[in-house]
């Protein structure tokens, strides 16, 4: 219940692409299978990013935004709810990108990652 409180004072449930005001989903099994049939190449994007070391980050970023522009529209557009197109024509990167950090934030997406790795198995060493 705090949490909810909390989050509504701090509007970081909600953000605008372009003149749209939009909430930060949670990502549901679902919405993530949804989410997953409308990508190619930002699966591996995504996992490089969230695992980029801190000093080359940015440098990270922007090459996934370079070679997967229009799956970024995509993703926004399945999480969103809103038009490609609109995005598109009306969204500023900016506003994108704030748009998918807050994403990030709200579902733990860096403790997932995290947590996933954790679970698999370990390479052998050659001893």
């Amino acid at each position: 219940m705090l949490n909810k409180l909390k989050n509504a004072m701090s509007n970081e449930n909600v953000t605008y692409l372009g003149d749209k005001k939009v909430e930060i989903k949670k990502l549901t099994p679902s919405l993530w299978k949804k989410l997953f049939e409308t990508i190619d190449h930002l699966p591996g994007l995504i996992v490089q990013v969230l695992l980029a070391p801190k000093e080359n980050f940015y440098s990270y970023v922007l090459s996934a935004c370079d070679i997967a522009m229009d799956e970024v529209v995509r993703v926004v557009a399945v999480l969103s709810g809103l038009d490609e197109d609109y995005i598109s024509d009306n969204a500023g990167l900016d506003e994108i990108t704030n748009y998918l950090i807050k994403t990030v934030k709200k579902n733990n997406l860096r403790d997932v990652v995290k947590n996933v790795k954790s679970l698999l198995p370990k390479p052998e060493m050659d001893q």
